[in-house]
């Protein structure tokens, strides 16, 4: 994974799980608006992130628990997960040792996908994501039914990094 920091680590912690197909940075618009009173923590998942192998969910917690030890967090704030990112932000509350506050998801995915449906799944979502890297985000309409200009670049790079 990789981790984006804003703000003072003396400050409450904000941890930031995104939605899937889009980089930590695409919460950055938020951590922007809250960095003054808080640390705000934002990671890409390992699929995204170039050079790195994604391992499992449980491997995910795990570095963001060693990331929230190193960084000297006590206790979180409060936790945003949005989409699929949710499913990532639950399994992490239910690992985690650290007091959590308050917790926000948004469009939670919490279904148990079967080995089936996700080998449909898994390269259709490969290829969709891949696609909004190779048109540059031109295919950002067909794909998620949105053509929001604001989110190309968090798809572009979620693609360019997605092995």
């Amino acid at each position: 994974m990789l981790f984006t920091t804003m703000g003072d680590k003396s400050k409450p912690a904000v941890l930031f799980f995104p939605a899937m197909g889009v980089t930590g940075a695409s919460s950055e618009s938020v951590a922007k608006c809250l960095q003054d009173r808080y640390f705000c923590i934002l990671p890409t998942a390992t699929v995204y992130c170039a050079g790195q192998t994604y391992r499992s969910k449980q491997d995910e917690v795990r570095q963001v628990e060693a990331f929230l030890q190193a960084q000297g967090v006590p206790k979180l704030a409060l936790v945003v997960a949005s989409s699929i990112g949710a499913d990532l932000g639950l399994a992490f509350l239910t690992a985690t040792r650290l007091p959590v506050e308050h917790v926000f998801f948004d469009g939670g995915q919490f279904a148990q996908i079967g080995k089936g449906t996700r080998r449909i799944m898994v390269p259709f979502l490969y290829l969709a994501i891949k696609s909004l890297y190779w048109s540059r985000g031109g295919t950002l309409k067909k794909i998620m039914w949105c053509d929001d200009k604001s989110i190309k670049p968090y798809f572009i790079a979620a693609g360019k990094a997605l092995t």
